[in-house]
């Protein structure tokens, strides 16, 4: 079967966004990839049947090409808006869109404004360290990391991603401490175990802290095996093959197996997360009920498996004010319907002025707790 390609070019803010979309008959497939500057930011593929015929295949890889096509263009229209319009609730929002779809230097602009019109959006620090973190700039992820703990210090992911940065950097025995503090604050959190283990072997590598040393093989072994245990699909056979490494006593080559397992996590977290985060900002008002209702779904079968998780607790909260407050907005959009159609009805023109007031007020509520989360 022929192989179609198309291609697309935007320029945006002085860099360059490529779409290239093309199939791939031997495996079935249509691919589109995003380049930002040449670097490949995200890739998306869509199986198709064996059977379809070339036409319709020629039709799958324009459909895909304009869907994604479409899709940068409104990221971009977005940052515009969001950047000239001076909240610093939407920059956040706007910037986990953009770091979940992997557009880091767009990310880090985001936040880095957030943080700049309110010093206190510790959550805006918190992912400001994950975005510097993904550019390779350990310093300043280990700076905005410290602020966002400091602000926040019983979140166990931003001791976790604290202690990600501290690796990053170097600072095994800072790192150690922090991804032990993430686990007393939540006993199953999985990646800070995995992570204590990865310390441990990186340590004995680096010959930094001896008190780190003893039984590093059967310490890191068992927080790893702990990991594993609280998150399953941790157990791949690079897993495996990395365990064995490291009974062996082969440190480097089980580190470069582990860290990918970690690095295999987290792409299969941001590929859960970026659906949802398109979803939020290409709506017009940068929120739908089905998207919240999704998310909600999905934080309630994440805390059904750690229940002690206090991060996906108070999100799951914001979630569900956020839901009530759409449900509240319709509402009045239904009476101001019925006004139209009969605004002699006694007592709804005022019924809808009190309604309309209490709105006011819960979204007032929402915003102040939109930049505390």
């Amino acid at each position: 079967m022929e192989t179609y390609r198309l291609k697309s070019k935007l320029v945006e803010n002085n860099k360059e966004y490529v779409i290239q979309t093309a199939n791939d008959s031997r495996l079935s497939l249509v691919s589109s990839e995003v380049l930002v500057d040449g670097r490949t930011a995200e890739t998306v593929r869509s199986p198709y049947p064996v059977e379809i015929d070339s036409n319709e295949v020629l039709s799958l890889v324009k459909t895909r090409h304009g869907r994604m096509k479409k899709e940068i263009e409104t990221l971009l229209a977005a940052y515009r808006r969001v950047m000239s319009g001076g909240s610093a609730q939407k920059m956040h929002q706007l910037g986990t869109g953009f770091f979940y779809k992997r557009f880091y230097y767009e990310a880090r602009e985001l936040f880095q404004s957030a943080v700049k019109l309110d010093p206190h959006y510790y959550s805006a620090f918190n992912y400001l360290s994950m975005t510097e973190l993904a550019l390779g700039n350990a310093e300043d992820a280990v700076r905005a990391a410290a602020i966002a703990v400091e602000k926040c210090p019983t979140y166990a992911d931003y001791r976790n991603n604290l202690g990600e940065a501290l690796l990053a950097g170097g600072s095994c025995k800072r790192a150690f401490i922090e991804f032990e503090e993430a686990t007393r604050i939540n006993l199953y959190y999985c990646d800070a175990y995995f992570n204590l283990g990865l310390t441990l072997v990186q340590n004995a590598l680096n010959r930094e802290d001896t008190g780190l040393f003893e039984d590093v093989l059967s310490r890191s072994a068992g927080f790893f095996r702990k990991a594993a245990l609280i998150y399953p699909e941790y157990e791949s056979d690079a897993y495996r093959q990395g365990l064995d490494l490291l009974r062996d006593s082969h440190l480097d080559q089980a580190l470069q197996l582990l860290k990918a397992v970690r690095e295999a996590k987290k792409e299969s977290h941001r590929r859960e997360f970026v659906t949802f985060h398109m979803r939020l900002f290409t709506d017009p008002e940068c929120v739908s009920q089905e998207a919240i209702a999704e998310r909600i779904e999905f934080l309630q079968s994440e805390i059904d498996r750690n229940p002690t998780y206090v991060d996906l607790q108070a999100e799951l909260g914001r979630c569900y004010l956020d839901h009530a407050g759409l449900l509240w907005n319709k509402g009045i959009q239904q009476y101001q319907q019925a006004l139209k159609m009969n605004p002699a009805v006694p007592g709804l023109s005022e019924t809808l002025d009190e309604v309309e007031r209490q709105y006011h007020d819960m979204c007032l509520v929402l915003s102040r707790q939109a930049d505390k989360n």
